[in-house]
């Protein structure tokens, strides 16, 4: 149940609180007085796109904010499944919008998206208006209404068919992928293969560089190297002239030594030191005497190490900075050539799991169109029933079911058809040319479906327009009829209409230092029947027009049920 409505700072409302009963509730007014900013409001918290030109003159922001009872459980459970919590199952809904652009939306004071808003808002609120007249005129708005209808028998296959839909979708996208990179999986392919080839040929090994760039450096300046290591060579073993060398030195102290051992154990001592370092320069005059040999290179091994190095160093310019990013790159190739060479697989399999969604999908898309076809019959009869109510007594209305290929709606495409005078042939609903007729139809229609879902407040902005007279009346008795199940809000022109009140508004402006004010008066039974009198005559109001009124309003008392 629709419990509070607040306003704040749209356009000509300052501030505005409207508590909302139960039945049919009734705003009336001058034209301009605000009526349809409230129902814009109500837009607004009902997750429309909002303009920051509604933002009142000389304000930063405006608001709206609802309170809203909980009355059936799925609708709980959903807002749960969304992680809102609800105490006492009560919605406190909020939305702000500022002039820096800043657009708050909050459920219960936790903060939510816009989508998220209109995925709650519309179980809760349905509005009618100008704008919806365009929208029935599409099929695909024609057949939520009569999903909406039919909803509790289509509930479970609805589910399961577009839960299997999606996947269906997701599923034929991802093999027109595969199938539509055919010439560029074949060229990739080449490309690959090419690369892993280059690699191959040149077969580096980690760390070869490393030695290879080495050797090239002793290969450059083995001159150097070899004049230098002879010295040294000299030094350690040879001496030069009358010179002893190292080695011969630490022999001659040696044997000076060994004979001093003797006499005490420090002599000793300095013998095993010096020892092991003639041990030691020994071995490293071997090393030495090695390294001498390895400096003999000729010109083939010259040549092999340049043009080794000038191979791995072209292959690091395209695959990486080092062997081991080149080997690396090699490995994703190779992962990736799998990838594309086990593709033809994988569409085969896509197609397989393809055949068997759609052979569920179109056996579910039967189900749902029988059921459909089922309840239209039904549905139809209601609409002409109502459309004989409201002084539309010749009306045929009839739907029109196609198949079409599969989507995410399943195989109906379905048309509103409606033949309103005798001798007219049946035309689409778009095809209605008068307002008021069209006004009627939709009436009718929405009197249908709240017989079956779980809106709590269905509200009709002049859904009246185009109508007078007794056909006004009719159209106010059905509006009493939808408002016995669910909260109904009505903005009319029509006295006929606001007779029909359970609950009556009248919406006024005021003008105070200049600026403007909408404001909106709970009317007594009183003050009901006196802007009554003024819908029927105007600013003249007589005692004719006040018994009009006070007759108007027994005739809805007198057929309460």
């Amino acid at each position: 149940m629709f419990k509070r409505l607040y306003i704040e700072n749209i356009a000509i409302i300052e501030k505005l609180e409207i508590e909302f009963e139960e039945g049919l509730t009734i705003f009336t007014g001058e034209t301009g007085a605000g009526k349809s900013i409230i129902i814009d409001s109500m837009l607004l918290l009902m997750g429309m796109k909002a303009n920051k030109e509604i933002i009142r003159t000389g304000a930063n922001k405006a608001s709206v904010s609802a309170i809203i009872e909980i009355e059936n459980n799925s609708q709980l459970e959903k807002i749960v499944k969304y992680g809102i919590n609800v105490d006492e199952k009560t919605l406190y809904i909020h939305r702000e919008i500022s002039l820096n652009g800043k657009n708050i939306c909050r459920i219960n004071n936790s903060y939510v998206s816009l989508q998220l808003l209109r995925d709650i808002m519309k179980d809760f609120i349905e509005i009618h208006g100008q704008f919806e007249n365009k929208l029935l005129n599409e099929k695909k708005e024609q057949l939520k209404l009569l999903d909406r209808y039919c909803y509790q028998q289509l509930e479970p296959l609805l589910g399961e068919y577009t839960f299997l839909y999606n996947e269906y979708v997701t599923k034929q996208k991802e093999l027109n992928e595969l199938l539509l990179n055919e010439t560029e999986k074949e060229r990739k392919l080449d490309l690959i293969n090419y690369q892993i080839n280059e690699i191959d040929y040149v077969d580096p090994k980690i760390g070869e560089d490393i030695i290879l760039e080495q050797k090239k450096d002793m290969i450059i300046n083995a001159t150097k190297i070899k004049s230098n290591i002879h010295k040294v060579i000299n030094e350690l073993d040879k001496g030069e002239g009358y010179n002893r060398s190292i080695i011969e030195k630490i022999n001659l102290c040696l044997r000076y030594i060994s004979d001093l051992t003797k006499f005490s154990n420090n002599f000793s001592n300095y013998y095993d030191r010096l020892n092991n370092i003639l041990a030691d320069l020994e071995d490293i005059r071997d090393l030495i005497y090695k390294d001498i040999d390895k400096l003999d290179v000729d010109e083939n091994d010259i040549n092999y190490i340049i043009e080794r190095l000038d191979k791995i160093n072209k292959i690091k310019k395209k695959y990486g900075n080092s062997i081991e990013d080149i080997l690396n790159y090699k490995n994703s190739l190779l992962k990736e050539r799998d990838s594309i060479e086990g593709s033809n697989s994988k569409i085969n399999l896509l197609k397989t799991e393809i055949i068997n969604l759609k052979t569920q999908l179109e056996d579910l898309a039967i189900q749902i169109s029988k059921i459909r076809k089922e309840s239209a019959t039904i549905f139809i009869n209601k609409v002409i029933e109502n459309l004989k109510q409201l002084e539309m007594p010749d009306s045929k209305f009839d739907i029109k079911f196609e198949k079409k290929e599969l989507s995410i709606n399943g195989v109906d495409d379905i048309e509103f058809l409606i033949s309103a005078n005798v001798g007219q042939e049946l035309k689409p609903l778009s095809k209605i040319a008068s307002g008021g007729e069209l006004s009627r139809i939709i009436l009718s229609i929405k009197a249908i479906i709240a017989e079956k879902d779980d809106i709590c407040l269905m509200v009709f902005d002049e859904i009246d327009s185009g109508i007078s007279g007794v056909t006004g009346l009719k159209l106010s008795l059905l509006l009493k009829g939808i408002s016995k199940n669910r909260q109904v809000l009505s903005v009319t022109h029509l006295p006929q209409v606001a007779a029909a009140a359970d609950n009556h508004f009248y919406v006024y402006k005021e003008v105070v230092d200049n600026n403007t004010f909408s404001k909106v008066k709970k009317l007594t039974d009183n003050e009901s029947v006196y802007e009554i009198a003024r819908m029927y005559a105007g600013n003249n109001i007589s005692e004719y027009s006040i018994k009009q009124a006070i007759e108007l309003k027994k005739f809805y008392m007198n057929n309460k049920n």
